[in-house]
């Protein structure tokens, strides 16, 4: 008996597929969204699944190309996440709760059930966003902000005197750091490309340093912060303050919302 848990984001999917629903670690691919059809058939060959829940923030074409592979594959519905009130002793301050992300929602969850006190959600991908959760389980609301690739993006879409930058390289800019002509490390860039790569992860990370410190000066330093998503060792690396780093934070919302709706006998 299996799971399948997908995290369907802006730029790929993420995809988990677990034996049972009790705590345990989770293992994940990722897949790209170039021929998602033929790569999902291939990932599931050797599964029998009971049961498929989806996090999907993409487009709604996505979700039919998983609908129509576990429906093809296992006369399976997957199930949709949508945010709840009262649910998984959460709710949200949001006028319109279902236009909060279900990926916001899912690592909310996530978060909400490993730490239960006031939890403030970092989830660093292609937008970056931060989330706030009271003691009490209210989501008192969050901000969003272009991501690392969409702001390096961005530039080359804007500015025609610099092209675009392989993030791929970022891992580099940060080991080195820029030595100079006396051997010295910089954080100062002596190229255009690690101008960008530098100068983008200096900028989210004082942006997600600045807002974690008035979250703590408004709600006590004593809250715990969870860091997650592509970006987030990055992130943590630059910043002062201390984060709990989950990276399968959202799958792991997911996996609890299996477990309410297919395996309630376990909760």
């Amino acid at each position: 008996m299996s799971y399948i848990l997908i995290d369907a984001g802006n730029s790929c999917l993420k995809l988990a597929i677990v034996k049972n629903l009790d705590d345990s670690d989770i293992y994940y691919s990722v897949l790209d969204y170039n021929n998602l059809y033929d790569d999902l058939v291939e990932e599931f060959s050797d599964t029998v699944a009971s049961g498929v829940i989806v996090c999907n923030v993409n487009n709604p074409v996505i979700f039919h190309i998983i609908s129509d592979v576990t429906y093809s594959l296992w006369r399976i519905d997957p199930h949709q996440v949508v945010v709840q009130q009262n649910k998984y002793d959460l709710s949200t301050r949001y006028n319109n709760p279902r236009l909060l992300g279900s990926d916001r929602w899912a690592a909310l969850i996530a978060a909400r059930h490993e730490f239960n006190t006031t939890v403030c959600v970092i989830d660093c991908g292609t937008a970056v966003t931060i989330d706030l959760v009271s003691e009490d389980g209210m989501h008192l609301g969050g901000l969003i902000t272009p991501g690392l690739k969409t702001s390096r993006d961005s530039l080359g879409i804007k500015t025609g005197n610099l092209s675009f930058v392989d993030s791929d390289l970022q891992d580099s800019y940060i080991e080195k750091r820029s030595k100079n002509n006396n051997n010295k490390s910089s954080f100062l860039a002596i190229s255009t490309q690690d101008a960008i790569l530098g100068g983008t992860l200096y900028q989210l990370s004082a942006y997600i340093e600045r807002i974690v410190t008035e979250i703590k000066q408004e709600f006590g330093e004593d809250i715990k912060c969870v860091i997650t998503g592509g970006d987030a060792e990055q992130m943590q690396a630059l910043t002062l303050h201390h984060f709990h780093h989950r990276e399968t934070l959202v799958l792991e919302g997911l996996r609890i919302v299996a477990r309410d709706l297919f395996d309630k006998e376990n909760i």
